[in-house]
């Protein structure tokens, strides 16, 4: 699939284990640096339709602030009893020392 990369920030203003959403359009993407590696969620839980912005980020796991569901960064699938419906996840670049994140077309 084609993706069209959207710049977000510089990669160094994000820190180890934390995330920041960006509004990327109309959609809230939640960009998370886990051990130093980006990926890019829907700004959304899908347990309970609760922004993710704010919750815990350990090895590659993102807890929802709201009821603590986890999910894994790298394939959005849940790791708990709350739901069984995966995040939505998005590619991450890093160019030039700048965050993109990519979009499917349209």
């Amino acid at each position: 699939m084609q993706y069209r990369f959207a710049r977000v920030f510089e990669a160094i203003s994000l820190e180890l284990n934390s995330s920041r959403a960006v509004v990327i359009g109309a959609l809230s993407v939640l960009v998370c640096n886990a051990d130093g590696e980006f990926f890019a969620v829907e700004n959304v839980c899908s347990h309970q339709a609760n922004p993710l912005e704010g919750g815990r980020i350990r090895r590659c796991t993102l807890s929802c602030p709201l009821h603590g569901m986890p999910f894994d960064l790298r394939t959005g699938e849940p790791r708990g009893q709350l739901t069984n419906k995966p995040l939505r996840t998005f590619p991450v670049r890093v160019v030039d020392g700048v965050v993109e994140v990519g979009l499917p077309p349209g």
